[in-house]
């Protein structure tokens, strides 16, 4: 088996450089981290209220939490890819498990090499970065420590994320591949796309979560049994990040239910009788769920995960009136910079590995006739649609989150710096951004595709 990945692999490598771009990105974060932490630990200073290792940790937690959600996107995006190669080998007698353990192997020693790669890049940033903590004011006491290159962080690197991204790999294939033995099988409708094991988990995220955000109306002696802590800031402090967790869990659970209901909703939004292109591109993107899962759960959670860090910091521990500019920013970048940089390698893998399919779409749009401003409407109107369900749906996360926040200022007598006018803020920088990404991706293409028919047609 190990010797038909590395064959795969060889014949396909190509279309592996878009996933190398993330893969590259969770190298530099945990190389980041392990770069850190090994340097401590080899120089005996982990240990005491100002650990580096602990400090270290926190960029490969949310990397990798990151990373785990993209790569279920990122691994049906390539099944789709290499459908023909997958045909041929249910042709030839694979079953699911030695499916799903072919993609699952090429994804490992992808993220290997992804990892190896980001290591050499984290080294110029943890100097760079921790250099610059030692020396911001209220961050001083974190020892100065001279980071350098290891052979035991180098191959913790390359094995961890090698491994989490096989494991993940082979367990997303499993479930593409679950229906039996025939690949035809993979399109086989289910209510909702969710299996029963799927609604089960549904339910159960949906519940939990339910349960936890009630407790935020009640007294706090239940959330103090539950969560505990020494103080009560401490308690709402543990009671919210496990709310946020499970607002995760379920946006991820819940998003092949979630995201078709919305993009049907924005028919009551669009003139769909003015605009002629609407339909056409309404059904681009409802056709392409997987890319548009891809797209939207990552930039939706950085969202959610964004405005709870800015709520916790600005008003539950009144850091702003508290610490200056440079420590702020330092302690966002601690928690936001590892997601945001997956996620931004996350949308140049898309562009990669989605650039045959949208070559495609512009094809046959334009034998049926579509002008080169009937092809950039209508990719502009992709563009709003794309960039309106991460809007909204983070909005609707935000506005969820916002309540509770709210009840833990009541409780703690802590003032609000935020209002309601802050649900909006994150929300509208990520839906932009998807905007004004997938606008320009797909005009490029379009430009380039319409002018070089148009230069066979010359030709001719």
């Amino acid at each position: 088996m190990f010797k038909l990945i590395i064959l795969q692999l060889r014949y396909t490598w190509q279309a592996w450089i878009g996933a190398l771009v993330v893969f590259i990105a969770a190298g530099i974060v945990l190389g980041v981290t392990m770069i850190g932490a090994i340097s401590t630990i080899s120089v005996h200073l982990g240990h005491g209220n100002y650990n580096p290792v602990a400090f270290f940790a926190t960029p490969a937690i949310f990397g990798l939490i990151t990373l785990m959600l993209i790569l279920t996107g990122i691994t049906r995006l390539l099944i789709t890819k290499f459908k023909t190669d997958y045909n041929l080998w249910a042709i030839l007698g694979a079953n699911p498990n030695q499916l799903a353990l072919l993609i699952g192997g090429q994804m490992s020693l992808s993220g290997m090499i992804g990892g190896f790669l980001g290591y050499f890049l984290a080294l110029p940033i943890v100097r760079i970065y921790y250099a610059w903590v030692i020396s911001t004011p209220g961050m001083r006491e974190f020892p100065a420590i001279k980071m350098k290159l290891q052979l035991s962080s180098l191959t913790l690197t390359v094995l961890i994320l090698g491994a989490f991204i096989g494991i993940t790999g082979i367990i997303n294939a499993k479930k593409v591949f679950s229906d039996g033995h025939k690949i035809h099988r993979l399109t086989k409708k289910r209510s909702c796309n969710l299996s029963i094991l799927g609604w089960l988990w549904c339910v159960m995220v949906v519940g939990c979560l339910a349960y936890v955000y009630l407790l935020f109306f009640q007294g706090s002696t239940r959330l103090a049994a539950l969560f505990g802590g020494h103080s009560l800031v401490e308690t709402y402090s543990q009671a919210l990040l496990a709310l946020i967790f499970l607002m995760i869990m379920t946006i991820n659970a819940a998003e092949t239910v979630i995201l078709p209901g919305l993009v049907k909703l924005l028919t009551l939004v669009f003139p769909t009788t003015l605009i002629k292109t609407f339909k056409t591109a309404y059904w681009n993107v409802l056709d392409k769920k997987d890319f548009l899962k891809t797209v939207a759960v990552p930039l939706v959670i950085f969202s959610l995960i964004a405005s709870f860090f800015m709520y916790m910091i600005f008003d539950l521990a009144n850091v702003a009136s508290k610490r200056n500019l440079a420590e702020i920013v330092g302690t966002l970048s601690l928690f936001l910079g590892a997601p945001f940089l997956i996620i931004l390698a996350n949308t140049i893998s898309l562009t990669i590995i989605s650039s045959s399919e949208r070559t495609t779409s512009i094809r046959q749009l334009q034998l049926i006739g579509f002008s080169l401003k009937d092809l950039m409407t209508e990719k502009r109107i992709e563009a709003e649609i794309y960039g309106l369900i991460v809007f909204i749906q983070a909005t609707i996360g935000n506005a969820l989150l916002f309540v509770p926040i709210l009840k833990a200022a009541d409780k703690t007598h802590t003032y609000m710096f935020d209002s309601w006018w802050s649900i909006f803020e994150w929300p509208a920088v990520t839906g932009t951004l998807v905007f004004l990404f997938i606008l320009i991706v797909d005009d490029s293409y379009s430009y380039k595709i319409y002018s070089q028919n148009r230069f066979n047609v010359t030709q001719k």
